[in-house]
């Protein structure tokens, strides 16, 4: 009660920031009218100015970096809203200037669908661009980074800053003018695409003059991924990002690195979905491992003769599996084999585990499609294909068996981190969604990220209808098409929301049926994703998506002019591209009287109707749905339509539904239409939210135990690189690894039953020299002399090398060694975690028991790490090419002098003499080269 009174007389926590934000978002208004009567040549110096000031104030780069709102940031922010004017036509709203103070105080912007995220951004990115540390725009696929560089680049260009853009097939590209003489000659002329006296509602762009609109028009130049990292901006997916990371941290010179500017700024654009869905999923850098296909086939073979329920059971809620005492006994029998779990068979009982998943919790066009003989992977969340990704530990494997397609080769982890990770490096870390508060104490314990809810430009006017819930999905199937058959009849533009691809196609086979034209949109037809999109929202269109996180394209009541345009254009027989000023003229005028005409009759009707045909297990993916109708204040309905055989209805509190259906004794064909219901439905879905952030969390406590590590064997690996202190780190090396070596041998506390014998034995092998060790009564003097000892080893060998060829030396040996044992520890790691959970049987925190192991495996991979480096420099030879070429030869030529032998042996003779093959000095070298 007390609380709800000081709501009422303070307002919220989120009410109280808005109204702060608002008097800065006043202040930038006043210096627009300031700017508006400059020229595009004196705003273009301003920002110049502005950013020669932030670059020589080391204070002000830092409170920009902090996010600190100060007078030059409210400056930088009033340039950028007059140079949307002036090459988008776009003059930002107040409330984008505020999701921009947003997400430049480094918070997360909740802004509902259509207020415009992706100019938001920009505002943000330039003024923290001005700092000249790098700002990194993240998206959620390739086709966004592409178009959102393009489409915002001449804000910067304008500006005079760099854009990059990263993609996932390694190109790489920087945004220019497309005609860079036209965009100079708009900029010195003062040719504005926003015509004078504007208003504050934003004016179709047609009215402004083509000539200047073209001369603001960009294009994307290929180069190379370094240079794209080196722009002012870059803009990519989130996993292009964090893969780069992890590629730099295995390069093996300074030139290989990209992201040259380090980690400073990230603004993420559908932040949930990248920081909350995808983090279950880490990512990972592998590299072939040795594997016998033939277990998944056996595997794959008996498990399509167990029968569910009774030799296996399947846990749908925690997506586990587990075999029954029956079905044990009938593998041991298909496979005969005494003892299933015996330590032999373990590998064959995991891949059985992992078949029985992949036939029974991974459903083709639901979990993945299968395409040109491929099983590949349909993110649950968005709806899109995730080309390269596969499940790991046999999984993939499994369900390529069960597809009849060849198995591609198991990989090992050469590098891994999650999203968590990758993202907390930041030293500024911002966000923007349409849904973002039902996770803002994720947000905000995981990554330190405050949530601000931004007002509407318009109030909001759509409706949200209560769910209809159906006993079957066969009432549900046709109680979507008799809604869409009812309203398209009347020509009001449809939207249907799908949880799978398999759901969309037999929509659409109902949809073909009843003769209704309709446009499907999933994984397997997403190539023309923003055309479909932005004419969903046209006179009868009906659209069928698979979930709509991300989609980047407005829904515009009427369609979208500018697509409309084009589509005018290529009927015509002309190219876009290509089109004279005219005739883009004549088109987009024809365009907008379309689509005008088209927007007052889907008004009065109504506007877009959003049917939702099965709840999500995130609230969040169902709201982004909802969220695609009423934008802008405009009109809109919601609604969603479920079958107690859905399966968040089956999993979670179905039954109870189902118990009150036959007490009130509802028909066949009859939903229920309760408030009740749907409330229900929520909480299902908030238990499953709990659920899934437990397992975020839990994730991200092992990741951090690796994470640690990590940064520890990035950070030494970053300085060998760059050739600092490698002396000092052998010197180093010398004294933990012979200290080490010495208590080991001369364990005992009486000097006379030391065993010099062995350690001397121990240093002659190490340095390849006779080292006699005098009678040395104290232990630590003894470590002293045989440091000094093997120092001198080294001295000689560097003044044998030279200075550069030395440190070269050091560099490639310290690399090399610490990328193996590296990897060799990450597969460790992998197999500990599989049976840490074996531990809690013990009463032991598996977490602990991780963590402590771990620590063990870390020391003992860099006390092997410090042997090994130490003695193969110890152990260099050092060889002219003159004498390298002169072995080669003679290895050469004793190989064929044995072939010629061989020729003669008898069949039996040739047996025994068989053994493994030793490489030859020139096989050795080759694979020294490509090692390193």
């Amino acid at each position: 009660m007390l609380s709800w009174i000081i709501r009422k007389i303070l307002g919220t926590k989120n009410e109280r920031e808005v109204k702060r934000l608002k008097r800065f978002v006043e202040e930038i208004t006043k210096k627009e009218k300031e700017l508006d009567p400059l020229t595009n040549r004196e705003i273009r110096q301003l920002a110049q100015d502005l950013y020669t000031k932030v670059l020589n104030d080391e204070e002000l780069r830092e409170d920009i970096t902090r996010g600190k709102i100060r007078e030059e940031v409210l400056l930088a922010f009033a340039i950028v809203r007059e140079a949307g004017k002036r090459t988008l036509g776009l003059r930002f709203f107040d409330v984008q200037l505020l999701g921009g103070l947003v997400l430049h105080e480094g918070k997360i912007a909740e802004m509902k669908t259509g207020e415009g995220k992706t100019l938001v951004a920009t505002s943000s990115a330039f003024v923290n661009a001005l700092t000249d540390r790098g700002v990194h725009v993240v998206t959620v696929n390739d086709y966004l980074a592409r178009r959102d560089a393009q489409w915002m680049g001449p804000i910067y260009k304008f500006l005079g800053l760099k854009v990059g853009v990263i993609n996932s097939d390694y190109s790489s590209y920087l945004v220019e003018w497309v005609d860079e003489e036209l965009a100079q000659r708009a900029i010195e002329e003062n040719l504005r695409v926003w015509p004078a006296g504007y208003t504050e509602e934003v004016l179709p762009s047609h009215l402004a003059s083509v000539e200047a609109k073209k001369a603001f028009f960009t294009k994307l130049v290929p180069t190379t991924r370094r240079e794209a990292y080196e722009a002012h901006i870059t803009y990519g997916t989130n996993n292009e990002f964090g893969f780069d990371y992890l590629r730099d941290n295995m390069a093996f010179s300074l030139e290989e690195i990209v992201q040259v500017k380090g980690h400073h700024y990230a603004i993420v654009d559908e932040v949930d979905s990248i920081l909350i869905d995808e983090a279950r999923t880490p990512l990972i850098i592998s590299g072939p491992a040795e594997m016998d296909t033939e277990i998944y086939y056996t595997a794959d073979r008996v498990v399509r003769k167990l029968v569910k329920d009774e030799d296996f059971t399947v846990d749908e809620k925690h997506r586990t599996v587990h075999l029954t005492e029956s079905g044990i006994k009938k593998l041991e029998q298909l496979l005969g084999v005494e003892n299933l779990y015996d330590i032999r068979h373990i590998d064959l009982l995991h891949a059985i585990h992992q078949a029985i998943r992949a036939h029974h919790l991974f459903k083709r066009d639901v979990h993945y499609i299968v395409r040109d003989n491929q099983v590949l992977i349909v993110d649950e969340f968005t709806g899109r294909v995730l080309p390269g990704r596969r499940w790991s530990d046999g999984l993939h494997q499994a369900i390529e068996v069960k597809e009849g397609v060849p198995i591609q080769q198991e990989n090992q982890t050469l590098a891994s981190i999650t999203f968590q990770n990758y993202f907390r490096l930041y030293t500024k870390l911002a966000g923007m969604t349409g849904t973002a508060e039902t996770e803002a104490l994720e947000f905000k314990e995981i990554y330190g990220l405050d949530v601000v809810v931004v007002p509407t430009h318009r109030p909001m006017r759509r409706i949200d209808h209560p769910d209809l819930v159906f006993k079957t999905k066969k009432e549900k199937w046709k109680a979507v098409v008799d809604i869409i058959k009812q309203e398209h009849a009347k020509g009001r533009p449809i939207l249907v929301g799908t949880i799978s691809i398999e759901d969309s196609e037999h929509l659409s086979q109902l949809l073909q049926k009843e003769g209704i034209p309709h446009n499907v949109l999933n994984a397997k037809h997403h190539e023309k994703e923003a055309q479909i999109i932005a004419q969903a929202g046209r006179l009868g269109a009906v659209t069928i998506s698979t979930n709509m996180a991300g989609r980047g394209t407005d829904i515009l009541l009427g369609g979208n002019p500018e697509y409309l345009a084009r589509e005018i254009l290529i009927k015509r027989g002309k190219d876009p591209q290509e089109a004279s000023q005219e005739e883009w003229k004549e088109a987009l005028e024809e365009a907008y009287r379309i689509t005008e005409e088209e927007k007052k009759k889907v008004v009065e009707l109504g506007g877009l109707l959003v049917i939702g045909t099965e709840r999500h297990e995130s609230r969040r993916i169902d709201n982004q749905l909802r969220g695609r109708a009423g934008r802008q204040g405009d009109p809109g309905e919601s609604r969603f339509v479920l079958s107690l055989e859905d399966d968040l209805m089956r999993i979670f509190g179905g039954d109870r539904v189902k118990k009150l259906m036959e007490v009130l004794k509802i028909p066949e064909g009859e939903p229920i239409e309760s408030r009740m219901v749907t409330k229900a439905i929520e909480n299902a879905q908030k238990r499953l939210e709990a659920q899934n952030f437990q397992i975020r969390k839990r994730l991200l406590e092992y990741d951090n135990v690796m994470n640690t590590q990590r940064m520890a064997v990035y950070a030494m690996r970053r300085d060998i690189l760059e050739g600092k202190g490698l002396e000092e780190y052998l010197e180093e090396f010398v004294r933990d690894v012979l200290s080490e070596r010495v208590k080991e041998f001369l364990q005992e506390d009486d000097p006379e039953l030391w065993d010099t014998k062995s350690l001397e034995e121990y240093l002659r092998d190490l340095t390849g020299e006779e080292i006699n060790l005098p009678t040395v009564r104290d232990r630590e003097e003894l470590v002293e002399l045989v440091v000094k000892k093997v120092m001198e080893t080294l001295s000689k060998k560097k003044e044998e090398l030279g200075e550069e060829l030395y440190q070269q030396v050091l560099k490639i040996v310290m690399l090399s060694t610490l990328d193996h044992l590296w990897r060799e520890h990450l597969h460790i790691l992998d197999r500990l975690r599989e049976g840490i959970y074996l531990r809690g049987y013990a009463a032991k925190d598996p977490l602990v028991e991780y963590k402590k192991e771990s620590f063990y495996l870390f020391e003992d991979m860099m006390r092997n790490f410090k042997e090994r480096v130490l003695g193969d420099v110890l152990r260099l030879q050092v060889r002219s090419p003159e004498e390298l070429e002169e072995e080669i030869q003679r290895e050469e030529e004793e190989k064929e002098e044995l072939l010629k032998k061989a020729v003669y042996l008898a069949p039996q003779e040739k047996a025994d003499q068989k053994g493994p093959k030793r490489k030859t000095l020139k096989e050795r070298l080759q694979s020294r080269r490509k090692k390193t």
